[in-house]
């Protein structure tokens, strides 16, 4: 992974933990989490607010660039609709919302947790981690993730997917504010 070019701020959802996006950006990154724990932990120079996702304190318009990096796995599918309505509303007309994930299947057997292994390899760091979550109704893919940035007017402007994980770049376009005459 390589530093996200920008000339303002980077609102990072789910910051804590190991702090990917926080480590590529520094200062340029303001970090939210809904676990203060999660943030102590990060060893990065962003800064670090606990937030909701699902309920920012932002203004409208706000940042140029909005990151999730493996976070969206750790909230609930119910709400991640909500989510996306809250990045539209504070990113600025052509403001881009970054998305790493994974793919996470129907529930089987009688584990109680899906488990990511990650290598991430950044240009002055190696992180190994895994991330996990209950897997009880977590099921979610690329498709997903499609049909929320449909339905909260982003439009994609990139996407890959490697095994189970998968990226995408959304943009939010301006909408125009005259009205055409009856």
């Amino acid at each position: 992974m390589n530093s996200i070019e920008t000339a303002g701020f980077i609102w990072d959802v789910g910051g804590g933990g190991e702090g990917i996006i926080g480590k590529l950006n520094g200062r340029k990154v303001i970090a939210i989490d809904i676990r203060i724990e999660e943030l102590e932990e990060t060893k990065n120079d962003s800064l670090k607010i606990v937030m909701d996702a699902t309920d920012l304190k932002f203004l409208p318009s706000s940042f140029d660039v909005a990151t999730s990096f493996f976070s969206l796995m750790y909230i609930k599918n119910k709400d991640h609709l909500k989510v996306f309505k809250e990045i539209h509303k504070i990113l600025k007309n052509e403001g881009r919302f970054y998305i790493w994930d994974v793919r996470i299947p129907p529930k089987h057997m009688d584990k109680p947790v899906f488990v990511l292994p990650l290598e991430i390899l950044l240009p002055n760091d190696e992180t190994e981690t895994g991330y996990g979550v209950g897997w009880e109704h977590k099921e979610q893919d690329l498709q997903h993730f499609k049909e929320l940035a449909g339905k909260t007017d982003f439009k994609i402007v990139d996407e890959w997917s490697r095994d189970e994980i998968f990226y995408l770049e959304l943009v939010k376009h301006a909408r125009s504010t005259s009205s055409s005459p009856e």
